[in-house]
């Protein structure tokens, strides 16, 4: 919300801190965008990785 101080349109810190929550999610997005647009193998070769967890599960069939 907002309000006014001599006619001036003045952000409460609620809108504002929305709005800056805002930009910073926008900004992520737009890094990781990029990130997959520069080095589309990147998540391929982390999705390869063998997790923390297999070292200590070994299951045997």
């Amino acid at each position: 919300m907002s309000f006014n101080i001599a006619g001036t349109q003045v952000p409460g810190c609620v809108v504002k801190a929305i709005e800056t929550g805002k930009s910073k999610a926008q900004e992520v997005v737009q890094g990781m965008i990029n990130e997959a647009i520069n080095d589309p193998t990147k998540n391929l070769k982390q999705m390869q990785q063998p997790s923390g967890l297999s070292s200590f599960i070994d299951i045997k069939i």
